[in-house]
């Protein structure tokens, strides 16, 4: 299965109101999910590469020429030098008027580079227009977040098997990378959070040398990232017996991530879903121990590009591929998350990841 990209190319511009002729995306060496949207371009490094697309869904790519491409519906162009790029920027734009650009992912030095290589164009910032178009998902994007997930599920397997008492997060946190690349994933979607005990009450703890004792808390947050799309999963268990404090936790937990999904339809806010999880969490023992978003979006980014919490008025619509994350925190216990993907498609939720939840190990 390959990515339709003139279809994608075509959604896109008919977001955009005004006349914006072409989009472009300069890649540099760190990601840039934007060029990868439109070019479709998600292996390679492309460094110094330019992406131009057009309204009637051509693309046109400036590249040195050091990155293989096979795909036969990009008309490259390959320059030796700064006044190639220069000419053949010019020329590709010589009949346009005004250009859009992203503006969460082009640099302030590229904006000012391509205002002086071409004059006198007018110049859009589009990228709400681009996180739209990304929300939702083709079967292709939808395919690639699917295999990630796959092989989160198949970390989590080996990952059991390791535990033991004595390891430390650092340990099991470099065991998730070797897996993810070993199991068939290109890399990590992000740097995997591993917690004991009560560094599992920081969302966002950094795995360190703390060791795995007997009824413990542990915390696993991590993702795989597979042809560009990526996976994000938590699981949080006992190793050994839970007391009836963290018992009462995952229970109010799982509960809670189970209303979120049942409340999703199509047309439904992504605020809306948040609200019904933090309320149910408000009304429990566990008051004000909630304190981050109920999930977000999944894609080419871990969180890309909109979350489930206040204020965020985005709907849940056919494609749409996204996390729900209820947590519960505690500074004298611990924090007990569940993380699972799904994707709304012709009307279901349809659950990605399929490790298995449950209590105690």
């Amino acid at each position: 299965m390959m990515p339709d990209i003139k279809d994608r190319v075509e959604k896109i511009f008919s977001l955009i109101k005004g006349d914006v002729d072409y989009i472009f995306s300069i890649k540099r060496s760190s990601p840039n999910p934007t060029f990868s949207y439109i070019t479709g371009l998600t292996y390679g490094l492309f460094e110094g590469s330019l992406a131009l697309i057009k309204r009637d869904g051509s693309i046109n790519l400036i590249t040195s020429g050091l990155d293989k491409i096979e795909d036969n519906y990009i008309e490259v162009f390959v320059i030796k030098n700064q006044r190639d790029f220069k000419e053949v920027t010019r020329n590709l734009t010589k009949d346009c008027s005004s250009i859009g650009f992203d503006g969460r992912y082009t640099t302030f030095s590229d904006y000012k580079m391509m205002k002086r290589l071409v004059r006198k164009k007018r110049f859009h910032d589009v990228s709400k227009e681009l996180l739209l178009s990304r929300l939702k998902k083709d079967d292709y994007e939808i395919n690639m977040i699917r295999k990630a997930c796959r092989i989160s599920d198949k970390i989590f397997e080996e990952l059991i098997e390791d535990l033991k008492e004595g390891i430390k997060e650092k340990e099991l946190a470099l065991k998730i990378e070797i897996l993810a690349k070993s199991l068939g994933g290109d890399d990590l979607s992000f740097k995997s959070i591993v917690a004991f005990g009560k560094n599992s009450a920081i969302p966002h703890h950094v795995s360190g040398n703390k060791k795995l004792k007997r009824n413990e808390i542990v915390l696993l947050d991590f993702g795989v990232k597979y042809r560009g799309y990526v996976s994000d999963m938590t699981r949080s268990f006992v190793y050994g017996k839970a007391d009836n404090t963290v018992r009462e936790m995952f229970e109010v937990v799982s509960t809670a991530q189970n209303i979120g999904r049942d409340m999703i339809k199509e047309g439904v806010k992504f605020e809306d879903v948040h609200k019904e999880i933090y309320n149910f969490i408000e009304k429990s023992k566990f008051k004000g121990k909630f304190i981050h978003s109920s999930g977000h979006t999944i894609g080419l980014e871990v969180h890309d590009g909109f979350s489930l919490v206040n204020g965020v008025k985005e709907r849940f619509s056919n494609g749409v591929t996204f996390t729900i994350e209820p947590g519960i925190y505690l500074k004298s216990v611990g924090g007990i998350r569940i993380e699972d993907d799904f994707v709304f498609l012709n009307g279901r939720v349809r659950k990605l990841t399929h490790a298995p939840t449950f209590l105690e190990i």
